[in-house]
């Protein structure tokens, strides 16, 4: 992972991560572009991100009885509801302009539970390989 401040130390996890930092300039092209497709297809993205990663980080706290799992959890499933708002906005045709800036809002919000919430799964990570 490029950046060792978000590490969990999970390959999987990190290389996860890592994807939704490559996001934020698949975002920029959007923005310069107006394409609608590019940025559905950054939906997309989060909607396979939103099912699949936090699936893979919760398996990995139920497998280690991780205390920290139910605020976890209820994190994940309010980027979940926020993914499918976003989802149905574009599918309503709503202003391109308002959706990207959802998109940047729910990015930077995932990035913020990578630094405070996921770095509980660093520790996780660590005491299973000791």
């Amino acid at each position: 992972m490029k950046n060792n401040a978000f590490a969990t130390g999970h390959d999987q996890i990190d290389d996860h991560h890592e994807e939704l930092f490559h996001l934020i300039s698949s975002l920029d092209k959007a923005v310069h572009s107006g394409e609608d497709e590019q940025v559905d297809d950054i939906i997309a993205f989060l909607e396979h991100y939103v099912k699949d990663h936090f699936k893979e980080e919760e398996d990995l706290m139920l497998e280690n009885d991780y205390t920290g799992y139910d605020h976890h959890k209820k994190e994940h499933l309010q980027f979940v509801t926020i993914v499918t708002d976003l989802r149905n906005s574009f599918n309503d045709n709503k202003p391109l302009p308002h959706i990207i800036f959802a998109i940047r809002k729910v990015i930077d919000a995932l990035v913020r539970h990578i630094q405070t919430v996921d770095v509980g799964i660093s520790k996780l990570v660590k005491d299973s390989d000791e």
